[in-house]
């Protein structure tokens, strides 16, 4: 199934219909289909390479009082839909803040917070919904592959972008290509630790997006906690995980590194001269624990790539700006 099948059953009638009516009237747009934006008394939102609002009708528009309104009671019952009815498995959602649907797209949560101590215990009111399509782009790393292993083995590797330029569909392809030893890269045993649920996109704890045949996947799992169980019980050869940035993630990188395992990840920066400066992110540049370094952008749109750069030397080794594309 395509994501239209995935995602609209689990939308209210009248949001899926307008939606729906979108896709026929737009498919140009609708194939570009990257968020869908439900806020309680706010205009039906989708991005599509842009940020349109969605008319009952189903027709593009930037004039909120054209759009059809989302009202309380559509997101309440969207989301009772997305967690099968259950109260427990709404339960959990609630307290993790995001739902996974068939297919692996993530869905977002945000709202009236219940807290105590402190510390926040789970969402008690959901008022805004950001469904984000998750996308497979088989053989998008291929072409970066050469320059991301060294004697069969794959080098330590950070992927730094702004938001939504690619980093997480390029992080699944090069741990897909690892695990199944593609082009010139000996397989490997690699360990996932999908703590968003955004890289495998794991349904009920099976993934929905080819992450190769030799990863196992720990999902909804704090780093630290999921690094160490999987080095404990799994032997992976190769860590992966999403978004660092925390200081503490940085003490993890370093103990990944003790152990003689290797790494790859990502991270929320516009260049290495920003990834240079942050505070969060500096050791890894300055002391040279990444020894690569690969750059995206949304300059010529998501997935562009704008060079890879050496850890260790900081020299460029490919610098032209070009459009990753699926290579097979």
């Amino acid at each position: 199934m395509g994501f239209t099948e995935q995602v609209l059953p689990f939308l209210v009638p009248k949001i899926r219909w307008a939606l729906e009516k979108f896709r026929r009237a737009v498919p140009e747009k609708w194939v570009k289909l990257e968020e869908i934006r439900l806020r309680a008394e706010q205009p039906l939102q989708v991005e599509v390479g842009q940020s349109l609002l969605v008319t009952a009708d189903g027709g593009p528009t930037l004039r909120p009082d054209q759009a059809l309104k989302v009202e309380a009671p559509d997101v309440l019952r969207t989301v009772q839909l997305m967690g099968g009815n259950s109260l427990y498995t709404l339960e959990e959602e609630l307290r993790e803040g995001f739902i996974t649907l068939p297919g692996g797209h993530r869905v977002g949560l945000a709202g009236e917070c219940l807290v105590g101590r402190g510390t926040m215990l789970r969402l008690k009111r959901v008022t805004s919904i950001n469904i984000r399509i998750a996308r497979e782009l088989k053989g998008i790393s291929r072409q970066l592959l050469p320059f991301l292993t060294m004697d069969d083995r794959p080098l330590r590797t950070i992927i730094i972008s702004p938001p939504q330029a690619g980093k997480t569909t390029l992080l699944r392809d090069l741990v897909r290509s690892f695990s199944n030893g593609e082009e010139d890269s000996a397989p490997v045993k690699v360990g996932l630790v999908d703590e968003r649920g955004e890289v495998a996109g794991s349904f009920r704890g099976v993934p929905q997006l080819d992450v190769g045949m030799r990863t196992d996947v720990l999902t909804g799992c704090p780093k630290r906690e999921g690094v160490f169980l999987l080095l404990r019980s799994m032997g992976p050869q190769l860590i992966a995980t999403d978004e660092i940035g925390r200081p503490g993630d940085l003490d993890l990188i370093e103990e990944i590194l003790n152990t003689g395992v290797g790494f790859i990840t990502t991270a929320h920066a516009w260049d290495t001269k920003d990834f240079a400066l942050r505070p969060s992110l500096q050791r890894l540049w300055s002391q040279g624990l990444v020894e690569r370094v690969v750059v995206l952008s949304r300059r010529l749109g998501p997935g562009t790539l704008e060079g890879v750069w050496n850890g260790r030397t900081k020299e460029a080794l490919l610098s032209q700006v070009q459009r990753l594309e699926v290579r097979r």
